[in-house]
């Protein structure tokens, strides 16, 4: 009677350990746009961590607002609360590269509140590295190259002009 007293506790025991160890790698698990994607179906009102470059604009809402966030593969809609964007300095564009965000939140396959989209509504938003003003270099040989080739253009068009 005592082993299987002992077996239940152990069997117990290691469920627990088991389902707190699943827990915490599902919990802690960082995800990329292409694994959203391809197994949305499986990841549906999971809650994981998405990580990427803040770009474009805050769609404020008042309360919540949307943003989206890019990890060089495609850009998933995050539903947030404004107050979690207030560290947002820099949304990548042609000009910026943006705040890279790191968020926690509920991943919707295709969210009932938001008319179908694959989303994901943030429990937490973390600013991880600040984005910055991207200084556009340019290459004055390419100018002169384009200066001379339109004055030959401009030189052929009056040559061969003539000739007709």
């Amino acid at each position: 009677m005592r082993d299987k007293g002992h077996q239940v506790i152990s069997a117990l025991a290691i469920s627990v350990f088991l389902t707190a160890f699943l827990c915490a790698i599902a919990h802690a698990a960082s995800f990329s746009s292409r694994d959203l994607i391809e197994n949305a179906k499986l990841l549906d009102g999971k809650v994981l961590t998405y990580k990427g470059e803040a770009i474009t604009a805050i769609m404020d809402r008042g309360e919540y607002s949307w943003i989206n966030v890019f990890d060089g593969y495609n850009a998933i809609g995050v539903w947030c609360t404004t107050s979690s964007l207030k560290d947002v300095r820099f949304l990548g564009d042609y000009k910026h590269k943006g705040d890279m965000l790191e968020v926690e939140g509920v991943f919707n396959r295709a969210c009932p509140a938001h008319k179908g989209e694959l989303d994901i509504h943030a429990l937490k938003v973390s600013s991880v590295e600040q984005g910055y003003r991207v200084e556009e270099h340019i290459d004055t040989r390419k100018i002169y190259l384009a200066v001379i080739i339109f004055l030959l253009t401009l030189l052929a068009i009056y040559v061969f002009r003539k000739k007709i």
